[in-house]
């Protein structure tokens, strides 16, 4: 029985990783990977040619590609390195940025919308569906520093292939630019551009 891979709607290089992660899993069934975009289907059908995979067929439905696999022999050969699997950042309308630009959620109690922050981004990095990008501005680069309790959150995040945009002018008014701990010191054109070419921003 096919080991199925749902990578639709994932930004790349996630549908890569999901990819991977089946492979290693696979042990003698053949795998099934379903992807909604051309790069996103080339870069998972090299991924699985370097790794020694043998591509059985590749049907298109409906602007989605199905690619089957045949059965897996062992663990994938090829070495998953990120940036070898970065779409082409300079399409409009893929995937989600979330917006953070405090670091609590909600008004009221600092204590609790701190608290819901903090279970946010857990929650987020356990989600089968992940975002493309998350931009922080104003307080909310108070999450991306060292001592912050999201921290380990946003790093496994990031190892997922999530674009973490953290803005420079914010972090320097809060004298915390020594103190990033994950993701890109950014500007406010790239963070305007990034939210833009997104098909979904989620201001928290």
């Amino acid at each position: 029985m096919a080991v199925k891979v749902d990578a639709r709607g994932l930004p790349c290089p996630q549908p890569v990783i999901k990819t991977k992660e089946a492979f290693e899993q696979a042990k003698g069934n053949p795998l099934l990977i379903i992807v909604s975009t051309a790069e996103s289907r080339d870069n998972v059908m090299r991924f699985l040619k370097y790794s020694g995979a043998e591509i059985d067929k590749i049907d298109e439905t409906a602007g989605e590609f199905y690619i089957y696999t045949k059965e897996i022999s062992g663990t994938a050969k090829a070495e998953l390195k990120l940036e070898d699997y970065i779409c082409n950042t300079q399409q409009t309308g893929v995937g989600t940025t979330i917006f953070i630009n405090k670091d609590r959620i909600g008004h009221g109690s600092e204590e609790l919308g701190n608290n819901l922050i903090k279970a946010f981004i857990a929650t987020i990095k356990e989600l089968s569906v992940q975002p493309r990008s998350i931009c922080f501005m104003n307080s909310g680069v108070k999450l991306t520093i060292n001592r912050a309790e999201t921290l380990p959150y946003l790093k496994e995040l990031e190892e997922k292939g999530v674009e973490l945009l953290v803005c420079g002018t914010c972090l320097g008014y809060f004298n915390l630019k020594e103190q990033l701990g994950v993701g890109k010191i950014s500007n406010m054109y790239d963070i305007s551009e990034t939210m833009l070419k997104s098909s979904k921003v989620i201001t928290i």
